[in-house]
C-alpha cells in the first residue's frame, strides 16, 4: 500500500515539475493545428450542406404550403381532423419567412463563421413554430411527422457535429414534455389525450437516438478520413519534396550516377556521367552505348571483371578502369556499383556511381616521381637519414644509413630502433625520441652507433619532427654525422696545443724575461739609446770567450718581437679554446662608456706613435648592459689596432654607441683605405688574411698576425647574445659595428 502510494507521489511530483521537450512542444503544436484544422473543415463542410438542406427545406414546406392553398378552396378529406388547420397556411408562411432569413444570413461573414448558430436557427425555427402555435391554442401538438422529417433530413444532409442535432432535439423535446405539463395541457385526440405514452415516448427516443447515433458515427468517419486524408497529403508532399531534392541531386551531382543492363546497355545516366564520357546530353549516353565492354572500357575484361566481382562480393568500390571518351582520348574512372534485384533474385540491373579521378591518378604519378626523386636524392647523401612515424617504427632510410647497419631497406622498414641496436643504446635512442615528440622541435645530441662491423662510433643525431596533413604528429626525420675522425682530431689538436703551450709558449717568456733584465740594468753596460751593452762578465766567462757589444734599440726590437710572438701563441690558443669551449663570460651591470674609455687610454701610446686622432661620441646617459667589461674591452681594443694596423698614418677614428629599442648600436669607423665587399664577406673567419697588396704593404712591416682578432671579436659579441658586422667601401673608409642587449629592468 505505502509503495503504491509512494509511486503515485512519485508520479504526481514529475508531472508537476515536468518540462516539455522542444520535439514534444512541436508534436504538441502540430497535433493542435490538424485539430485546428479539422474544426475549420467541419465547420465548412456544415455550413455547405446547410446551404442544401435549407433548400430542401425551403422546397418542403412549399409542397406543405401548396396543399394549405388547396385545401382553402378544396377542402381534403385527411385534414379534416387535423389541428390547426386553419392556422397551418400561416405557420407556413411564417417558417419560409425565417428560411429565407436564414438563407440570407448563410451568406453573411457571420453565416460562414457560426454554421451552428445557423443550424441551430433554422431548425428551432422550423420545430417551434408549430408548437408555439398549438399552445397558443390551448392544446399539446405532439408533431411525429414533422418531428421525423426534420431530424431525419438533418442527420442525412449535415452529418457532423452530433452535439448539435441533440440540442436541436433536446429543446423541441423539453419544450413539448416541459411546457405542455406545466401549462396542464392536452392533445386534441381523443383517443391520447396525455401528452406522452409509452410508444410515443419509444418512437421519439429513438428517432433521436438513431439519428444522432449516425451523425455520431459519421462524423468519426469523416474525422478519420480527414486526418488520414491529410497524413497522405503529407506523404505526398514529401514524396514530391523526396522526389525533388533527388532529382535535384541526380541532375546536379559531381559524380556519375547509372544504371545498366546485363547486357551492356546504359539504362539510365545522369548530366555528370555524360560529361565525364564528353557528351553534353545524358540521353546521348543511354542511346549511343550498347556495347559497354568494348565501346568504353580501353580494357574489354574490365567490364567482366566488373560483373564477376559483384556477383562474388554483391558490390564493388574504388573499381578503377580507363575508358574512352567521346573525343578519343583516355581518362581514368573509379566506379562503385551493386547489383539490383527483384523478389527471387533475378537480376534486374546494375547501379552505382562513376568518378573521374584522372586528376588524381595524374597527381598520384606526380606524386610517385617525386617520391622516387626524393628518394635517389636522400640516397645520394653520404651521411645516413632515416625517418620514423610516431611511434618510432622505421617508414624509410637512404642507402647510407643501410649500409652503416649491414641491412637492406627491407629489413630496416616497419622496425624499431630495438631491433636494430644494443638495448643500451636503444633505450638512448628511444627516450630521446619521446622527448623529441613532446617537444616537437630540432634535437641534436651526441651518442654512439653500431656499425655493420661492429665497431662503435662516435656520432650526433640532428632529429626534426613533421606533421601530417591534419596537423598532427607524423613522426620524425634524422640524420646521423659521424665524428669519430673529428673526434680524433680534436684530442690531436689537444696534444698539439698543450705542446705548444709548453715547448713554444716558456722559451719565449724566458727570452723575454732575460731581455727585459738586460734593459733594466742587468749587463755590463747601461748604455743608452746608441750605447752599447756588453755581454758576459770576466769572471763568469772563459777566457775563450769574449765580450759582445749589442746596441740598446736592438734588444729593444728583440722584446717588442718576442711580445709580438708571445701575443700571437696566446691569441693561437685562444681561438683553440673558444672554438672547442666557447667564450666564457663573467657578466654583469655596467656602463659602456667606461670600458670604451679604459680601452682608449691603453692605446694611447699606439695612437700618438700612429699620429691617429680618435673621437670618443659614447656618452654616460646609455643604459647598461649585462656583460663582461674585460671581454667587450678586448673587442673595443681590438677594432681600434685593426685599423691601426691597416692603414696609413694621420688616421681619423671615431666611437659611437646609441640606444635602439632593446638594444645598444656600436660602431667603430675611421676614413682608411677600405676593405672591398668581397674581402668583407670573410673578415671574421678563423685565421682569414686578405690578399690585398696595399692592404699588406700598409701594414707595420715588424708585426705577424694570424687574423685572430676579428674571429675573437665575432665571438665574444655572439657570447653576449649580440650581432658583428661591417659597413665597407672602397676609398670611403671602414665602419665595424656590433650590438649589445640591454639590460633587463
Amino acid at each position: 500500500m505505502m509503495t503504491t502510494l509512494l509511486k503515485k507521489v512519485q508520479r504526481w511530483w514529475k508531472k508537476a515539475l515536468w518540462t516539455p521537450t522542444t520535439e514534444e512542444v512541436t508534436a504538441v503544436y502540430q497535433a493542435n493545428l490538424k485539430e485546428k484544422e479539422w474544426l475549420a473543415f467541419r465547420d465548412r463542410f456544415l455550413w455547405q450542406r446547410l446551404h442544401l438542406w435549407l433548400w430542401l427545406g425551403l422546397i418542403c414546406l412549399l409542397s406543405f404550403t401548396l396543399r394549405n392553398i388547396y385545401d382553402y378552396f378544396s377542402p381534403l378529406k385527411e385534414l379534416v381532423k387535423l389541428p390547426l388547420r386553419t392556422q397551418g397556411l400561416a405557420i407556413n408562411f411564417a417558417m419560409l419567412l425565417i428560411l429565407l432569413v436564414c438563407f440570407a444570413l448563410h451568406k453573411t461573414k457571420f453565416g460562414r463563421r457560426r454554421p451552428g448558430l445557423l443550424f441551430l436557427g433554422s431548425s428551432w425555427s422550423i420545430s417551434l413554430s408549430s408548437q408555439l402555435f398549438a399552445t397558443l391554442k390551448g392544446f399539446a401538438l405532439p408533431d411525429t411527422l414533422g418531428w421525423s422529417l426534420l431530424f431525419l433530413s438533418q442527420a442525412t444532409f449535415m452529418p457532423v457535429r452530433w452535439r448539435l442535432h441533440l440540442l436541436s432535439q433536446l429543446v423541441v423535446l423539453v419544450y413539448y414534455f416541459g411546457v405542455n405539463w406545466g401549462l396542464r395541457l392536452k392533445t386534441i385526440w381523443p383517443n391520447h389525450p396525455e401528452i406522452y405514452n409509452v410508444t410515443f415516448i419509444l418512437y421519439v427516443f429513438w428517432l433521436c437516438a438513431i439519428c444522432d447515433v449516425g451523425v455520431y458515427l459519421y462524423d468519426c468517419l469523416q474525422r478519420s478520413e480527414f486526418y488520414a486524408r491529410r497524413e497522405l497529403e503529407s506523404a505526398y508532399q514529401k514524396l514530391e519534396t523526396a522526389e525533388v531534392k533527388y532529382r535535384s541531386i541526380f541532375e546536379n551531382a559531381v559524380e556519375g550516377i547509372f544504371q545498366s543492363s546485363s547486357d551492356g546497355r546504359y539504362i539510365t545516366a545522369n548530366p555528370a556521367l555524360a560529361r565525364i564520357y564528353g557528351y553534353s546530353l545524358s540521353e546521348e549516353v543511354t542511346v549511343n552505348f550498347t556495347d559497354i565492354e568494348h565501346q568504353l572500357y580501353v580494357d574489354p575484361q574490365r567490364r567482366a571483371e566488373f560483373i564477376r566481382l559483384i556477383e562474388v562480393q554483391g558490390s564493388i568500390s574504388e573499381f578503377e578502369s580507363q575508358i574512352y571518351r567521346r573525343d578519343g582520348s583516355i581518362v581514368w574512372i573509379s566506379e562503385k556499383a551493386y547489383a539490383v534485384r527483384d523478389e527471387k533474385g533475378n537480376l534486374l540491373y546494375y547501379e552505382g556511381l562513376i568518378e573521374d579521378i584522372t586528376q588524381r591518378k595524374q597527381a598520384e604519378e606526380a606524386l610517385q616521381e617525386q617520391f622516387n626523386f626524393l628518394q635517389i636524392l636522400i640516397d645520394t647523401i653520404p651521411a645516413p637519414v632515416y625517418y620514423k612515424n610516431s611511434q618510432g617504427i622505421y617508414l624509410g632510410c637512404n642507402t647510407a644509413f643501410a649500409a652503416s647497419l649491414g641491412l637492406s631497406k627491407g629489413q630496416i622498414i616497419g622496425k624499431s630502433v630495438y631491433d636494430l641496436a644494443p638495448k643500451d643504446l636503444a633505450d638512448q635512442y628511444h627516450q630521446a625520441d619521446i622527448a623529441l615528440f613532446e617537444q616537437q622541435q630540432v634535437q641534436s645530441y651526441e651518442s654512439s652507433l653500431v656499425y655493420a662491423d661492429r665497431t662503435q662510433h662516435d656520432v650526433i643525431f640532428y632529429k626534426a619532427t613533421f606533421s601530417k596533413a591534419d596537423g598532427s604528429l607524423g613522426g620524425l626525420v634524422g640524420v646521423i654525422l659521424d665524428i669519430s675522425t673529428r673526434k680524433r682530431t680534436e684530442e690531436a689538436l689537444r696534444v698539439f696545443f698543450h705542446a705548444v703551450s709548453h715547448d713554444l709558449r716558456n722559451p719565449v717568456l724566458g727570452t723575454l724575461m732575460v731581455l727585459r733584465n738586460l734593459l733594466l740594468g742587468g749587463g755590463l753596460g747601461t748604455g743608452g739609446e746608441g750605447r752599447m751593452i756588453e755581454f758576459g762578465s770576466p769572471s763568469s766567462i772563459p777566457n775563450t770567450q769574449s765580450l759582445i757589444p749589442v746596441s740598446r734599440s736592438i734588444l729593444q726590437r728583440m722584446e717588442q718581437s718576442g711580445d709580438r710572438q708571445l701575443n700571437l701563441i696566446n691569441s693561437l690558443m685562444e681561438a683553440h679554446k673558444s672554438e672547442v669551449q666557447g667564450v666564457v663570460l663573467q657578466r654583469q651591470p655596467i656602463q659602456l662608456h667606461t670600458v670604451v674609455a679604459d680601452a682608449i687610454a691603453d692605446l694611447e701610446p699606439m695612437l700618438v706613435e700612429n699620429q691617429a686622432t680618435l673621437t670618443n661620441l659614447v656618452t654616460v646617459q646609455l643604459p647598461t648592459v649585462n656583460a663582461d667589461s674585460l671581454q667587450l674591452w678586448r673587442v673595443f681594443s681590438n677594432l681600434i689596432v685593426n685599423a691601426l694596423k691597416h692603414n696609413p698614418p694621420g688616421l681619423f677614428l671615431q666611437i659611437n654607441a646609441i640606444n635602439q629599442e632593446d638594444k645598444i648600436y656600436c660602431t667603430v669607423s675611421d676614413n682608411g683605405i677600405g676593405i672591398s665587399p668581397e674581402q668583407s664577406v670573410q673578415l671574421f673567419d678563423l685565421y682569414y688574411r686578405s690578399s690585398n697588396i696595399d692592404y699588406v704593404m700598409l701594414r707595420d712591416r715588424n708585426s705577424v698576425s694570424l687574423g685572430l682578432g676579428l674571429y675573437l671579436c665575432k665571438q665574444i659579441i655572439n657570447a653576449h647574445g649580440g650581432e658583428i658586422g661591417v659597413n665597407t667601401g672602397l676609398e670611403t673608409g671602414v665602419t665595424f659595428w656590433f650590438t649589445l642587449p640591454i639590460t633587463a629592468k
